[in-house]
């Protein structure tokens, strides 16, 4: 579902109060070096850059106490079925002017608990290797960070809920080419109802999404109710 812009000003990201940083030191959206969970048809499938993923990730289960960033609530995500795909040069950095945003991209594929590795540090976003890269003809680039951490308790993608259809976002890959995004949809969705395997398409028209998580905080999930998925087209 669209979703409107909240009162706060894009323009104070960098002036947050003393209290509201406190409160978002715990306002990430994935248990340490996870964000969602991957179901790849095969247990160890070589992705286009040649590293295995590991066998039948799952969707993840409530986090544990809040604290550190690695206690934090995991986002769960599905992928389609994996195949071998030719390489293509990966994403690494976002950069989007609307919402303040420029954050460094990892590639990354799952961890050992079977979800979607993301960096810890809500200022480095991970793109889902064993998906689209931006180079593709087909299917989605997912590229997934924190909203919050501990080390960066307002993370660039923070502001992702006032994304609004028609802004722009770039994404640069490892060979310097800039991929121009035009925001088609942007939906803020209960993680208990979501299902996120559309989002990991391989095939149909190529396109953008980003994901982070938002809403109403959770004290006792220590994490918050929602995702916020923006979804973005190549633009013309």
């Amino acid at each position: 579902m669209m979703i409107s812009r909240c009162s706060s000003s894009r323009g104070l990201r960098r002036s947050v109060p003393l209290l509201l940083v406190a409160a978002l030191t715990l306002s990430g959206c994935a248990t340490s070096g996870q964000s969602t969970a991957a179901e790849p048809a095969e247990p160890a499938v070589q992705d286009s850059r040649g590293s295995e993923e590991p066998p039948n990730p799952q969707t993840p289960g409530p986090s544990s106490t809040p604290g550190t960033a690695s206690e934090i609530d995991a986002v769960p995500v599905q992928s389609t079925e994996l195949g071998e795909v030719e390489q293509t040069p990966a994403p690494v950095r976002v950069s989007y002017s609307d919402i303040d945003a420029d954050i460094p991209v990892i590639a990354h594929g799952v961890s050992e608990d079977g979800q979607m590795y993301i960096p810890d540090d809500a200022a480095e976003a991970a793109w889902y290797k064993y998906g689209r890269a931006p180079s593709d003809e087909t299917g989605s680039t997912v590229i997934a960070a924190h909203a919050g951490s501990v080390h960066t308790p307002v993370g660039p993608l923070y502001l992702l809920h006032e994304a609004q259809p028609g802004e722009e976002v770039t994404v640069e890959d490892e060979s310097g080419r800039e991929h121009v995004y035009e925001v088609t949809e942007v939906e803020q969705q209960d993680k208990e109802d979501l299902d996120f395997t559309p989002y990991f398409s391989r095939d149909g028209d190529h396109h953008l999404v980003l994901i982070t998580c938002g809403g109403q905080w959770n004290p006792d999930r220590s994490s918050y109710n929602d995702n916020i998925i923006v979804t973005a087209k190549p633009a013309k």
